[in-house]
């Protein structure tokens, strides 16, 4: 996967050398020298990298990280390693890296190990896009989204075709506070026991059959809704020259050859799942926000903010495809009777019935508006003059019946004017505030005719 890396160095030959490696794995790398914050964090800053790697020398202090970190939080930082041990992995890691990789490495898996990155990072940028609309709409991410230390235990599948292996595995991720469901690899159908969804899945290998096992349960999780956008690592001794191709293709977030995995392993792919958990929860949470924004509190229909994005989308479409577009503008009358005779609780039982008949009368492709107060709106796509006067006079009709507090001997009685508008595929100079202004002027004439009128001609 190709990627923009930017390589941080203490020492220049080792940073020469790694740029040329991921150059050779067709990623594109910048590097500039590791000295004071302000001016990584400058570089940094004009560079604009997916992925940030700070090649560690004797004297780089681990607080570099967290500085690093705190300045670019939605870039994948990895700390790459001459002199590796568990301890500097493990403080890397508690200091904000987002992974570890031990130098030297062979071009190819250096390359799977920062197409991951890439990856992560991505998603990084999705999330930091997402919060970035909601606060648009007018929404605190923070307070929408589920901090990560209330998300709860992480689970994880773990799958080996070894059982001393994956018994290894287990322990060094519960270790770190994983709930680990064991399942062997040369079972593919097995799955996890219902009631517990899994945020990750292990899988570690020995031989050609079951690497191939391997690979072919990755696409398979891959490929179902549940399980496309978890994490997926690779444990193996050593990563076969022939299937790096096929690993770089299933898109694995963690390869690790080598020794059996140690507590930085664990920890790593801890912080790897609860990013993961925590960008589920925030694409929720714009889908939240994006709710709370564009539809009414009372009644659950779209509201004014909606129609005005929706609307001039809508007339392009019609033009598009060549059809009809009606645009439907209702206000009630005898309405605030009702409010002043019995209270706005009986206003808004009325409000929302109104509704649920607006609703009823929709088809999928319809819109159902509240713009305020007792007015409404419907944008009726592929739906001519005649089309959308028979919507309308039905509506009016089933309004005028609706029962509410104040219809006891006719002491209120409440009906609804409407206005209707049509733009015709070929028109291609109306604009949606025009189309808007001639339904209003269509309702107004209504309303002047004594109200309860249906009026889809110009006045």
């Amino acid at each position: 996967m190709a990627g923009h890396v930017h390589l941080l160095y203490s020492d220049k030959v080792l940073g020469e050398m790694l740029q040329r490696q991921l150059r050779s794995e067709f990623f594109h790398v910048t590097l500039s020298q590791e000295t004071a914050p302000e001016a990584m964090i400058a570089a940094l800053t004009h560079e604009q990298p997916e992925v940030i790697g700070l090649i560690r020398g004797p004297n780089t202090p681990f607080e570099r990280f967290r500085m690093l970190k705190q300045a670019f939080p939605h870039r994948a930082l990895v700390a790459l390693d001459p002199i590796p041990s568990k301890a500097s992995s493990l403080a890397a890691l508690h200091q904000g890296a987002d992974g570890s990789i031990a130098l030297p490495q062979a071009p190819a898996l250096l390359s799977l190990q920062m197409g991951a990155w890439v990856r992560q990072s991505r998603k990084q940028e999705e999330a930091a896009a997402n919060d970035d609309v909601m606060r648009l709409l007018g929404f605190d991410p923070l307070l929408l989204a589920v901090p990560s230390e209330q998300l709860g235990g992480l689970c994880l599948e773990v799958r080996h075709e070894d059982p001393a292996s994956a018994a290894v595995l287990v322990q060094r991720l519960g270790e770190t506070g994983f709930h680990c469901d064991p399942q062997p690899l040369s079972d593919p159908s097995s799955r996890q026991a219902p009631g517990r969804a899994k945020d990750g899945l292990v899988i570690g290998a020995l031989s050609r059959d079951g690497w191939h096992r391997a690979l072919g349960l990755i696409a398979q999780e891959r490929g179902r809704a549940a399980t496309r956008t978890i994490p997926l690592v690779i444990v193996a001794s050593v990563l076969p020259a022939a299937l790096r191709a096929a690993v770089a293709a299933v898109e694995a977030e963690v390869v690790w050859t080598g020794a059996v995995p140690d507590h930085s392993f664990a920890l790593g792919v801890r912080q790897l799942i609860r990013g993961n958990r925590l960008s589920i929860q925030r694409r929720k949470a714009l889908l939240q926000s994006l709710d709370l924004a564009l539809t009414d509190g009372l009644t659950g229909l779209y509201n004014q903010r909606y129609l005005a994005a929706h609307l001039p989308m809508q007339m392009q479409l019609a033009r598009q495809s060549k059809r009809a577009l009606s645009l439907v503008l209702l206000d009630l009358d005898g309405f605030k009777g009702l409010n002043d005779s019995f209270g706005h609780l009986a206003g808004d039982q009325f409000l929302i019935s109104v509704a649920s008949h607006l609703r009823s009368y929709s088809r999928s492709a319809d819109s159902a508006i509240r713009l305020g107060g007792d007015e409404f709106a419907m944008i009726l796509p592929n739906a001519g003059a005649a089309a959308a006067r028979a919507v309308v006079e039905r509506l009016v009709q089933d309004i005028a019946d609706i029962d509410h507090a104040g219809r006891q001997d006719d002491r209120i009685r409440i009906s609804a004017s409407a206005g209707v508008v049509t733009m015709q595929s070929k028109d291609w100079s109306s604009t949606a505030d025009a189309l808007l202004a001639a339904a209003d002027n269509r309702l107004y004439a209504a309303k002047e005719k004594g109200g309860n009128q249906i009026v889809d001609t110009a006045p």
